[in-house]
């Protein structure tokens, strides 16, 4: 059986306790909606944070961090 694109991410955000960012994501899974998925994710109760990182280099924009929490 497949698995979606959602469970391949919920599986490394268990496994992997630094998180994941939009960039990673799109790296990893192919997934160009990260903030899609985890609000599902939220929805089926899964406690996920996210921490706003903001860059050194003015010139580029701050992004989101997701972790699953507990």
């Amino acid at each position: 059986m497949k698995q979606t694109k959602k469970a391949k991410l919920l599986k490394y955000l268990q496994t992997h306790k630094r998180g994941i960012t939009g960039q990673e994501a799109l790296r990893k899974f192919g997934l160009y909606r990260l903030s899609a998925e985890i609000w599902e994710l939220r929805k089926e109760g899964y406690n996920i944070v996210t921490d706003m990182i903001t860059p050194d280099d003015p010139d580029e924009a701050p992004y989101g961090r997701y972790y699953l929490h507990g």
